[in-house]
């Protein structure tokens, strides 16, 4: 009986290409403001309760409310192993 191997990933990563398509299905429009970082950006703050403990894209996107106004980014956070949206929100970079 041969051991079983459990680091194998079941599906491959998430590639940046890929995480900017999940986010732009998160937006409404679907326009060229976006920008993929593959480390978690310095001024983003993650919300309290929000465990970001794995391999994340951080994508900045529009906010596309129609609102113009100051305030903090939008950021879309997605798992680099299932592409599952983990946060979109606020930055927490006003000011």
């Amino acid at each position: 009986m041969a051991l079983l191997d459990t680091n194998i990933n079941q599906f491959p990563p998430i590639t940046k290409p890929m995480a900017l398509e999940i986010a732009k299905q998160a937006c409404k429009e679907n326009n060229e403001e976006f920008s993929c970082h593959a480390k978690q950006p310095a001024r983003f703050t993650p919300p309290y309760g929000i465990k970001l403990d794995e391999p994340c894209w951080y994508v900045y996107a529009p906010w596309d409310d129609g609102l113009l106004a100051l305030r903090s980014s939008r950021v879309i956070v997605i798992s680099r192993l299932t592409g599952k949206v983990l946060y979109d929100g606020s930055a927490g970079d006003e000011g």
